[in-house]
């Protein structure tokens, strides 16, 4: 747990370059390009509303709570502020006349807090966000708000060219290229744009106070925010909900059992009765200490060994660490998966959608780091073998911008099971099956299997084989475009299959999401969807609350039995990464709905104006759940 993610990236390299020096003799050439060709696009599904109906109802505002950190953690000053996602109807009819800050109690029929889960931020829920509130609206005459809560680690991020680009996008002042170029500039050459200069990506020196950025300071957040908007402790009880995706399951857990003032005795300040109800998504909602497990094992194995041997000496050591030791991890360790990686996508998920047609040459420009290279050899390689080589690599072929973000971030080419959506496919050259990242020989390699090997979801895998005719004249294969989620197959003809229909790539029940709708998520607004610097301490914390001696570090979570008998409701994906795990055969109070088809992300982006085609299995359920219990 010592490890910086840069040993751990050196790690995992020098464990891949003596691996194959063992057991491979590297071989020039072994590129093959050929292989079977997917059939092409199916007919669209119609839209029941557009995505301008939606905006013209609701509006997402980024709103900002003041709320001071103690002095003594030495935090800047951007974190002494709560920043959350509000989404409300456009007209107004839910802001509280004297003070449209916060929720009029008498308009507004239930208000919704959502939790974003590891890695993500507050914008995870900005489709589900704007078209709950739409459908609510306009299919039931209800007024609902939703708040997506951002953790304070977010407010690091440097998003201030991001952020300016977009809006010189939307007002049409400049073209995606130049966008991207200007990306490029401003976050790898250190180039000044719009009057700034990026002063890097942050390292576990430069962040000490993270040390204190644990599950009090996240939990009290949750309470700031519900309080601020709702100051009536019996509103809060009667229309406020509480849940999250993912690890934010487990957090909307800790919020429900945790104690303000640690007085057992006292409840009003219990999180279970500031809220009517819990929730969701592709996570559990639940006190039981072994739920915890599924969280975990996304994971490297470094962490997971750490944090399932908690004890109260191993917990205060490594607390003592990440407040003493510049070298501690006070950034959650990832292998590959960094600021960097994540900013990367945001800058192609723009290119995606704002010019989704046009050839991705902008990938070809970037100079990225190692880690950053070696990330993309593991998304996209064939083999074992092309892994080692790097001959081809990703940026040898040619994708339209829309199937560069489908072939990093859909479940079909993506091995990162907790990033997975189901977007589509490819269509316009050959696509072949591949046998990496989950190769027999990567998971017998030790090293490499600790750190991957928990992270990778179900698969099967593809990858596109035709980046030019021979080694020597890579770069001069075919344009490969995206097949977008409605044009993979319908109910009369279901599979989308090669040309000589005998290989089935994928059906329309495994692909839900709108890959337009994925891109906007990623990088609308002020926010993004992508975490930067995750606190370990946030984890070590939720793995302490379990036991008694959390209670001296102040980690409240006093009333676990209460969950047991509030209203609640979980998502489950058929092929998340909680499916098929030791809790899905518990006796759990409350409703569950296992999704066929959905991944991981799926439960936050699954298309829901496309009900012809298939209803949205998330939306629809949760206000009537909301309906049922206010």
């Amino acid at each position: 747990m010592r490890l910086r993610r840069e040993k751990l990236t050196v790690f995992f390299t020098t464990a891949v370059c003596l691996a194959s020096l063992l057991v491979l003799i590297p071989l020039a050439g072994c590129y093959r390009p050929g292989g079977p060709v997917p059939e092409g696009a199916h007919p669209g599904a119609p839209r029941a509303w557009t995505q301008e109906e939606v905006d013209a109802v609701v509006v997402m505002e980024d709103q900002v709570i003041s709320a001071p950190l103690p002095e003594e953690w030495g935090a800047p000053d951007v974190c002494d502020h709560l920043r959350f996602l509000r989404f409300r109807p456009a007209d107004g009819s839910t802001l509280d006349p004297e003070d449209p800050g916060k929720v009029n109690p008498d308009t507004t029929d239930a208000m919704l807090v959502m939790l974003p889960g590891i890695l993500e931020g507050a914008n995870g829920f900005e489709y589900l966000g704007r078209q709950m509130v739409y459908m609510a609206r306009v299919q039931d005459g209800l007024n609902l708000e939703i708040w997506a809560v951002e953790r304070r680690p977010n407010t690091l991020e440097d998003l201030s060219v991001a952020n300016y680009l977009e809006g010189e996008l939307d007002a049409g002042n400049i073209g995606a290229m130049e966008a991207a170029r200007k990306a490029i500039d401003y976050y790898y050459l250190g180039e000044e744009v719009n009057g700034r200069v990026f002063q890097g990506w942050l390292k576990d020196p430069d962040v000490p106070f993270l040390a204190e950025f644990g599950l009090a300071l996240d939990t009290e957040d949750v309470f700031k925010v519900i309080e601020t908007m709702v100051p009536d402790p019996a509103v809060r009880k009667k229309k406020v909900f509480v849940g999250g995706h993912s690890l934010g399951g487990v957090m909307t857990s800790m919020f429900a059992g945790w104690d303000r003032d640690g007085d057992p005795t006292t409840l009003d300040d219990a999180g279970y009765n500031n809220c009517a109800g819990l929730f969701g998504f592709d996570t559990t909602v639940t006190p039981v200490s072994a739920m915890v497990d599924p969280i975990l094992k996304q994971l490297p194995q470094c962490i997971q060994d750490m944090l399932s041997n908690m004890s109260a000496g191993v917990y205060g050591t490594l607390v003592k660490a990440l407040r003493e030791d510049p070298n501690s991890n006070r950034i959650l360790p990832f292998p590959m998966i960094d600021a960097e990686a994540m900013s990367l996508l945001e800058a192609v998920a723009m290119l995606a959608y704002y010019d989704p047609d046009s050839e991705c040459t902008v990938m070809r420009e970037v100079p990225f780091s190692d880690s950053a290279h070696i990330l993309l050899r593991f998304l996209h390689s064939r083999d074992f073998q092309t892994f080692m080589d790097g001959v081809p690599q990703i940026t040898d072929f040619r994708y339209t911008n829309e199937a560069m973000l489908g072939i990093v971030f859909d479940d079909n080419f993506a091995p990162l099971g907790m990033i997975q959506n189901s977007m589509g496919f490819l269509e316009g050259g050959t696509v072949v099956k591949k046998d990496f990242p989950k190769s027999d020989l990567l998971m017998s390699i030790p090293l490499l299997s600790d750190l991957v090997g928990s992270m990778l979801g179900q698969g099967p895998y593809y990858i596109a084989n035709d980046a030019g005719p021979s080694p020597f004249k890579l770069g001069q294969g075919p344009l490969y475009r995206w097949v977008n989620f409605d044009e993979v197959g319908g109910e009369s003809d279901p599979l989308y299959q090669d040309k000589g229909g005998a290989l089935t790539y994928t059906t329309a029940e495994n692909e839900v999401s709108d890959v337009r709708d994925v891109a906007r998520a990623i990088f609308k607004g002020p926010l993004n969807l992508t975490e930067w610097y995750f606190s370990t301490r946030l984890m070590a914390d939720i793995v302490a609350a379990l036991f008694p001696f959390g209670r001296d570090y102040g980690i409240n979570f006093l009333h676990g039995d209460r969950l047991e008998g509030m209203p609640k409701i979980e998502f489950i994906a058929e092929q998340g990464v909680l499916s098929g795990g030791t809790f899905m055969f518990l006796p759990i109070p409350g409703e569950r709905e296992l999704i066929k088809g959905y991944n991981h992300m799926d439960v936050l982006t699954a298309c829901a104006s496309a009900p012809q085609r298939r209803e949205n299995e998330v939306i629809r359920p949760l206000i009537e759940f909301v309906k049922e219990n206010l």
